[in-house]
């Protein structure tokens, strides 16, 4: 994954003329992990085990803010949040789809609503917001670990992991920060295009 972090001036104003705090979603979709290609023989299987160090937010990191927003939800829309970690396209945790309403671009004004519509209050969202913030000034390692299954084929078959991840600049103040988010359910696909089975999550708890 490349590393997004930038931090510069460009303040949002809202009409009186002061600085706001939000988040918008730039980019949401299926992202390739660059370097890392697997090669499996006929018939067989590979055990992956290794360790990335990347300027985004991983799972671990993911796992923490999905939890610190889900504690802060009512038991109703507690529900309502975790039918969203249901949908393949979340890559395993409803925070995902919460932000980028449903998988796509979102405007600092719409993942306001969304928090709103959540029932959150502003110094809610200002606590989300700051913890999505500590969270884009870290380098974070991210563990792979797991077995990839081809003992059904009779031929070897060679590809890539994959996950989704999610691109946002986050509003704090007077200044901006973009940052990259990588969900927890990472997959391989092979050059075809076809998605392996997988024995165990590709993604190893720190």
């Amino acid at each position: 994954m490349n590393d997004l972090r930038t931090i510069f001036k460009n303040p949002a104003v809202n009409n009186s003329g002061a600085s706001t705090d939000g988040v918008s979603v730039n980019a949401y979709g299926q992202g390739q992990c660059s370097g890392a290609t697997y090669t499996i023989p006929a018939h067989g299987n590979i055990d992956v085990k290794f360790d990335l160090t990347m300027q985004c937010v991983t799972p671990d990191n993911v796992d923490a803010l999905d939890a610190l927003i889900r504690g802060m939800l009512s038991a109703s829309q507690q529900a309502k949040y975790d039918q969203l970690t249901e949908d393949t396209s979340s890559g395993g945790r409803g925070f995902f789809l919460w932000f980028s309403a449903g998988g796509s671009k979102t405007t600092h004004k719409q993942t306001t609503h969304t928090m709103t519509s959540y029932g959150l209050t502003t110094a809610q969202q200002t606590t989300i917001i700051d913890a999505m913030v500590k969270m884009a000034n870290k380098t974070n390692t991210f563990k792979y670990k797991g077995n990839i299954n081809n003992t059904a084929y009779d031929y070897s078959v060679s590809g890539s992991l994959f996950g989704i991840v999610m691109d946002c600049t986050i509003q704090k103040g007077e200044n901006h920060s973009q940052i990259r988010f990588l969900a927890p359910n990472i997959h391989v696909k092979g050059d075809n295009g076809a998605s392996l089975g997988v024995e165990t999550p590709l993604w190893e708890r720190q």
